[in-house]
């Protein structure tokens, strides 16, 4: 009667679930079918968008648990209020037909009472007062030997026994109408109960929400402040790091204009970057006789370079002319091979399409239709 009446928590979740991995795939081959919106890597928009529907989702599931809570507690209370009318309207319906059946079901109205009157015997004449009943007669087969004369001693015993069986039957009545109520008892005490365990239980998942939140509070606190702290020691520590490195560069060799502070331990002609002040006019006059000689070499260099692209344009032509003599062989050949190759493929041809005749005619006779090649691709898995 319970799942009549409303539907179950169970299988609101399952709609649910169907209804979310519906969605989802269609996205999915919307991003997969699609191969303009297709990306690679990780989609940071679907899984903002995934957090916030799952956001969304657990609120959806939490308003309807309470919606299904308060339809539970409503539906039990009608239904409380329906076992009380049924019951009350079963009560009336019997009392009315035990008054109907006093007032016109009464055994002395029935056609054949007089079949089964207990007083009909009573009411009518034995078939005999005594043995000088005037109305015996030699004819009439009233007095014979071995007749019942345990009439009386029957009688009551018969009486007895269907008294027995009355108190029975009225004994059996009230222990029915008696388990009839404890089962009602019964369920009344069960729906009861029931009602009690959902509050228990609501408010023991609401007490278990306020801890997961103060928890969650206080860890947010501790962590806000540790990054506090280590943020005004990054600043403390740079802060430092520019005093010492402003200190340094005025105690230093950076701003003095002293030439042998660039002079490197790692050799002669090796200089320290950092505090290099210049070049001396010895230094200078040496690196412009060494250009003018990396001239002259260039100049040397680009004319032999001259004569190797001579020979070479020389040795290009030679080769071109060798290449399209060989180039027209090969295409002879190849005209002759197209031919053979389509001579060839026709033939094939022709006995690929006798053999697709066998197959349509005699082996496949039921060849598949375009609906059942349509039926593949349709979904991302």
């Amino acid at each position: 009667m319970l799942n009549s009446l409303f539907i179950n928590h169970q299988d609101q979740k399952e709609a649910l679930a169907i209804e979310r991995r519906r969605r989802f795939e269609e996205a999915r081959k919307q991003r997969i079918f699609n191969a303009r919106r297709r990306v690679i890597g990780v989609d940071t928009d679907a899984l903002g968008y995934q957090v916030q529907e799952k956001k969304e989702i657990e609120q959806s599931e939490a308003e309807q648990r309470r919606k299904l809570s308060e339809e539970i507690r409503r539906q039990e209370h009608v239904l409380l209020l329906k076992q009380r009318e049924q019951r009350q309207e079963r009560i009336r319906l019997e009392n009315e037909l035990n008054r109907f059946r006093a007032s016109n079901q009464r055994p002395e109205q029935s056609r054949d009472f007089d079949l089964f009157d207990p007083n009909g015997l009573k009411k009518s004449l034995p078939a005999r007062v005594g043995d000088d009943d005037p109305r015996l007669s030699v004819s009439g087969a009233q007095v014979f030997d071995g007749e019942d004369l345990e009439e009386r001693h029957r009688r009551k015993v018969q009486k007895e026994q269907q008294r027995s069986w009355l108190e029975q039957q009225i004994r059996e009545k009230r222990q029915a109408e008696i388990d009839r109520r404890a089962a009602e008892t019964f369920l009344e005490d069960a729906l009861m109960s029931r009602e009690r365990r959902l509050h228990q239980l609501a408010s023991q998942e609401q007490y278990a929400r306020g801890k997961i939140q103060e928890a969650v509070n206080e860890f947010n606190h501790r962590l806000m402040n540790e990054q506090e702290q280590q943020r005004k020691r990054r600043e403390r520590e740079e802060q430092e790091d520019n005093m010492a490195e402003i200190y340094n560069n005025l105690t230093s060799d950076i701003l003095t204009e002293n030439p042998d502070v660039a002079k490197s331990s790692f050799g002669p002609n090796r200089v320290i970057t950092a505090q290099y002040k210049g070049m001396s006019p010895e230094e200078i006059e040496q690196i412009r006789r060494t250009q003018e000689l990396q001239l002259e070499e260039l100049k040397r260099k680009r004319q032999e370079e001259a004569n190797k692209r001579e020979a070479w344009d020389r040795l290009a032509i030679d080769f071109d002319r060798a290449v399209t003599m060989k180039e027209k062989e090969l295409v002879r050949r190849r005209h002759a091979l197209s031919e053979q190759i389509r001579q060839e493929n026709l033939q094939l041809s022709m006995d690929q399409q006798r053999k697709l005749d066998h197959l349509d005619k005699v082996v496949y006779q039921n060849r598949p239709t375009q609906a059942y090649f349509d039926q593949f691709n349709t979904c991302s898995r």
